[in-house]
């Protein structure tokens, strides 16, 4: 696993409130996709699995101290007592199923003598009756058994899911640390670009990375010049291959933070648009629109982009068209 810096100041807090016996058996951890967070939980686990822990750290020495194997094995991902879950193949929700077999893992004794922990990456992923078989099992805890609960969006749990958690939500580096941390892995580009990255991903510096990547960070450059050139000819239908692709959802997003910086614009706060990259993009919504017709497209698409990822089997291309019919009637009618 790798480590990353602006994860420090978490694994030692989290780590204290243990060490101080007041770390809590279920942690709902809120973090941002792109964070490393994974790394973050494996590393508490290791601690809280280790048997011989030296201070905040896993002892890591197996080798030589047979009582702690506990290390050896999460090094080598086989640990008995470490358990992911997630959904079953070829599926996007955990079922009740998966909570019963964890429940009969659980009443059985850790096999390396220490503690147990359970890993849920996206637990938003658990259907409602699973959510409502882990309640009871996070209630009635056993003995040195601990609940790793991730999440993006704490406000689709279950309220009483939350409420048998302790909630830490991974804050994001500052804009520097990101932009210090991303010079490093080798992004040459210049540093309006690598700031754009990082907020267009919400302060997550991995996914910032990923966007930075040339293939990536080239085809965004196409979807912005690809619609200031429709815009400009008013043929916003043609538009719709640059949208209906597999990261559709992410293409609505560029979009939506597009339509809001020409509010700032329109606003006299373009220090503060989020892609800074775009001037001549953003001066071009901005004069086509007005505020009230720019927040109410910003809203629609918002909308489009939510039915989109929730609603299943929806016919995304038909779905888009229709989204752009209706955006290029208001531009026009505006006009």
């Amino acid at each position: 696993m790798n480590w990353y810096p602006w994860l420090n100041h978490a694994y030692r807090q989290i780590i204290a409130f243990h060490q101080n016996k007041q770390g809590h058996h279920a942690l709902l951890l809120h973090a941002n996709a792109g964070m490393g967070s994974d790394s973050l939980i494996y590393a508490i686990s290791r601690w809280l699995m280790c048997q011989q822990p030296v201070g905040m750290k896993s002892c890591g020495s197996c080798h030589s101290c047979h009582s702690c194997h506990s290390c050896q094995l999460m090094l080598a991902g086989t640990h008995p007592d470490w358990h992911k879950i997630t959904a079953e193949k070829g599926k996007n929700t955990i079922g009740i199923e998966s909570i019963r077999c964890l429940t009969d893992f659980l009443v059985s004794h850790a096999q390396q003598g220490g503690a147990k922990v359970i890993w849920f990456p996206a637990v938003e992923a658990l259907t409602e009756a699973a959510s409502n078989a882990l309640l009871k099992t996070l209630e009635e805890p056993t003995d040195k058994t601990y609940f790793f609960l991730e999440c993006r969006d704490p406000a689709s749990l279950l309220a009483t899911l939350r409420s048998r958690c302790f909630y830490y939500y991974l804050s994001v580096p500052e804009c520097k640390t990101a932009i210090s941390w991303l010079q490093k892995q080798k992004i040459s580009l210049a540093q309006v670009d690598i700031e754009t990255a990082i907020k267009l991903n919400a302060g997550a510096p991995l996914a910032a990375l990923t966007l930075l990547q040339p293939d990536n960070w080239l085809k965004r450059k196409q979807f912005c010049q690809s619609l200031i050139q429709h815009l400009s000819t008013k043929t916003l239908l043609n538009w719709l291959p640059e949208l209906d692709q597999p990261n559709a959802s992410c293409r609505i997003s560029w979009l939506i933070s597009l339509l809001l910086d020409a509010v700032k614009y329109q606003q006299q706060a373009g220090n503060y648009c989020v892609n800074q990259d775009q001037s001549p993009l953003i001066t071009k919504l901005a004069g086509i629109n007005s505020v009230d017709i720019l927040l109410k497209s910003a809203t629609e698409w918002q909308n489009c982009r939510h039915q989109l990822m929730s609603v299943m089997g929806l016919n995304q291309e038909l779905r888009l068209t229709s989204q752009l019919i209706n955006w290029q009637n208001t531009i026009h009618h505006h006009n």
